[in-house]
């Protein structure tokens, strides 16, 4: 189940053992890209999980979001020039929600 091999994941990452901290941030990486869910349950372990998991593993869950942000920042931005007017269009609204709420999207 997804959900618990993002709890593995996050807890795996906890390791003081700099090439499994490596490795851990490699998977995290793919995962995000793999599977469409993979920011839904960072955030649901950050937001929701508050009785059955660590600090350290729900504050990790919300550097990830950070870091994955990035890639969709960058990914949003290689893309501002698509043919698509509606795609154009969809991206600029997403930049614009994220000035409104005050995200350090650009």
């Amino acid at each position: 189940k997804l959900s618990n091999q993002v709890l593995q994941l996050l807890k795996d990452s906890q390791s003081p053992n700099t090439a499994t901290q490596r490795a851990v941030q490699q998977v995290s990486f793919l995962s995000a890209n793999q599977f469409p869910d993979f920011n839904n349950y960072l955030i649901f372990v950050l937001t929701r999980l508050k009785l059955k998991v660590n600090e350290p593993t729900r504050s990790l869950s919300g550097l990830i979001l950070k870091n994955n942000g990035r890639f969709i920042k960058q990914e949003c931005l290689s893309n501002i020039g698509d043919p698509s007017p509606l795609i154009r269009a969809t991206l600029v609204d997403f930049f614009l929600w994220g000035v409104s709420i005050g995200a350090r999207i650009i």
